[in-house]
């Protein structure tokens, strides 16, 4: 685990080298390099003639304009700058490799009593690639309910980006539209844009999400990022990591991230989801809710979990449980591992509740006070809500748990009751030879060409069945061809 945790870093702060080039359409490339090292004449385009004021530059850029920063440097904002026109501000690190480690970008001016938040996007061209974003501060507080510590994104992208120890303490009492330690997106039903290969770390939000705040607009993409020990500390806030609540029935996804021990003092230490947000193909550990439910993940309306690992999550409530996953609405689960979560209070894997779907899942040493460590079913008030498929109460289908699913308001299919056989109970989840999850699982259409978490085909090529579980299990052998 620890050793896919620094890949998944790695990968984090430099999978993207194809922004090393500058765009083809590019008009203008302007150039900015640190207070001292230039003597700076406009038009400030090339290295000899950079300017040392980044915002004054932005301020003369137009669409397909880039913004190279020369890198082994530090830069201090006195002001939030916007990107109204598509604008590309990017690092330039040896041979014009992206350079987040060492472009670095501090909000908090030497001296200053205050800091701002670093960046409003706000043209679906606008980017960001390959900068550190530190010490951002959003102080507007109650007059305005648009958050976001380092950044504001109404339509754009962040690429390749740092964003660590920024902070929303915005304590407007609409949790929705404050919050977003690191990065807050949408507030309008046009919005749109995404997070890509960034590292978000060490954020905080007053409200709801720690590191990614998301309400409204789409779609929204974060994928391929590790968001780890960010925190949301207000009263009724959500998402200790990530905080995706889009409203506006859009695809909203989180895909291929690692979503690690961050902590929020209500619902959902990692992620929270509601109206169509998904999460696939992730891993979600060590996340702690502190006086609510959902330690790892708390699942709203028609909301899926797809191909995660859910582990090692923590519920502290003694009134509220689900310490790997908490469910409130419809929602749909999809081959997920969801092992060595705890909770305080009755369940500490899933908390299930109004017409919940659960199929090719192992739901495996969990624990909990009650006598349903693994699982436990809340009584829904409206036994006949529809959700995914059109089913009318929850369902459990070829899934790896104990104790046998029997409850009144729940449909179960091929519960296998055995241990899953992991490699290591404690480190390793992917299922070793001889567990009864291999082949054990029911074909979707999603799967022809996904990959499991591990990178490996959720369809083998021998018998051509889904493994229960995040894991395909890779049989060892060797393939011989005829002709």
């Amino acid at each position: 685990m620890q050793t896919q945790y620094l890949q998944r870093m790695l990968i984090g702060l430099g999978l993207v080298m194809a922004l090393a080039v500058p765009w083809a359409s590019a008009s203008t490339n302007y150039y900015v390099v640190a207070p001292g090292q230039s003597t700076p004449t406009p038009p400030w385009t090339n290295w000899g003639l950079a300017h040392t004021n980044l915002f004054e530059v932005v301020a003369v850029a137009r669409d397909n304009d880039t913004v190279y920063m020369t890198n082994n440097a530090k830069y201090y904002l006195t002001n939030q700058i916007t990107l109204n026109y598509a604008i590309m501000v990017r690092s330039w690190g040896p041979g014009g490799i992206l350079d987040p480690i060492n472009t670095i970008i501090d909000a908090n001016i030497p001296g200053a009593a205050t800091t701002n938040r670093h960046f409003s996007l706000n043209n679906y061209g606008a980017t960001l690639a390959g900068l550190t974003l530190t010490n951002g501060w959003d102080t507007s507080y109650a007059t305005n309910v648009a958050s976001g510590g380092a950044i504001l994104i109404y339509y754009g992208i962040v690429t390749n980006c740092i964003i660590m120890r920024n902070y929303a303490m915005n304590p407007h009492s609409d949790y929705n539209r404050a919050g977003g330690g690191g990065i807050y997106m949408g507030v309008n039903t046009a919005n749109s844009g995404g997070v890509w290969n960034c590292t978000v770390s060490g954020n905080s939000a007053y409200q709801s999400g720690g590191g990614i705040s998301v309400f409204r607009g789409g779609p929204w993409k974060i994928m391929n990022c590790t968001v780890s020990g960010n925190s949301a500390r207000g009263k009724s806030n959500s998402g200790g990591g990530i905080y995706l609540n889009p409203v506006d029935l859009t695809s909203t996804i989180i895909s291929n991230c690692w979503v690690i021990s961050n902590y929020c003092i209500w619902y959902s230490g990692g992620v929270f989801l509601n109206y169509t947000a998904q999460c696939h193909d992730s891993v979600i550990i060590g996340n702690t809710a502190e006086f609510y439910e959902g330690g790892g993940i708390r699942m709203g309306a028609n909301s899926l979990v797809r191909n995660c690992l859910i582990a090692n999550n923590l519920c502290l409530s003694n009134t509220a449980d689900g310490g790997g996953i908490a469910i409130s609405g419809r929602a749909l689960i999809q081959n997920c591992t969801i092992v060595s979560n705890t909770s305080t209070a009755r369940t500490g894997g899933v908390r299930a509740t109004q017409a919940t779907k659960i199929e090719n899942s192992i739901i495996w040493g969990n624990s909990g006070s009650g006598s349903y460590s693994n699982w436990y079913i809340y009584p829904s008030t409206n036994p006949a809500a529809s959700g995914w498929g059109g089913y009318t109460t929850n369902t459990f289908t070829n899934c790896c748990t104990s104790p046998q699913i029997v409850d009144v308001c729940a449909a179960e299919v091929n519960t296998i009751t055995n241990d899953p056989r992991f490699v290591n109970n404690v480190t390793d989840f992917r299922l070793q030879s001889g567990s009864p999850c291999i082949n054990a699982g029911v074909n979707r259409e999603w799967m022809e060409n996904a990959l499991d978490v591990y990178g490996n085909r959720r369809i083998d090529n021998f018998r051509k069945t889904v493994d229960i579980g995040a894991y395909e299990y890779l049989s060892r052998g060797t393939l011989f061809g005829f002709q």
